[in-house]
């Protein structure tokens, strides 16, 4: 299975295939090994359930889309847009969907980023949810914060007698 990795001493991420059953992977810029779970992931058919490098249970799915390539796409259609009078937008955001739909989905991992390029997304992973992930990746919390609950929500502003 295809992946990309970030390291977690020198910071820099780096492509690499695993299989299972392979304790460690290295990392190609600082030579640091990065140890595998062996639960939770599987190469036939390739699934994952289970991040193998952080061991997080939360994981989503994404088009396998380059960014840089949609954002030059973009820039070349606003570019064209004084000679062909905005048609450019048009055609390269056709060009845009019919790549959505012919690319594969990847999974990736709320936590550490790692991006497995060749899994198929299993039932529990869906879109990408901004709210758990900053409460995986950054600690955030669920609730309302505390210095919110006390104060009072405005209404109608019937209370200060407006009306």
């Amino acid at each position: 299975m295809r992946i990309r990795i970030q390291c977690k001493s020198c910071g820099l991420p780096f492509k690499t295939r695993v299989e299972p059953g392979i304790p460690q992977v290295q990392c190609h810029n600082c030579q640091h090994s990065i140890p595998l779970a062996k639960e939770g992931w599987s190469d036939d058919p390739p699934a994952v359930e289970v991040c193998p490098v952080c061991e997080c249970r939360h994981l989503y799915r994404q088009r396998d889309f380059n960014r840089v390539l949609g954002c030059l796409l973009v820039l070349i259609g606003a570019i064209l847009v004084p000679w062909t009078y905005g048609l450019s937008l048009v055609v390269l955001s056709l060009v845009d969907l019919a790549m959505y739909y012919r690319l594969r989905e990847a999974v990736v991992c709320y936590r550490c980023d790692t991006v497995y390029r060749d899994a198929r997304p299993g039932p529990r992973q869906k879109e990408f949810d901004l709210l758990k992930h900053d409460v995986l990746k950054y600690g955030k919390s669920w609730d309302r914060p505390a210095d919110l609950e006390d104060e009072a929500l405005p209404t109608d502003g019937a209370e200060d007698g407006s009306r």
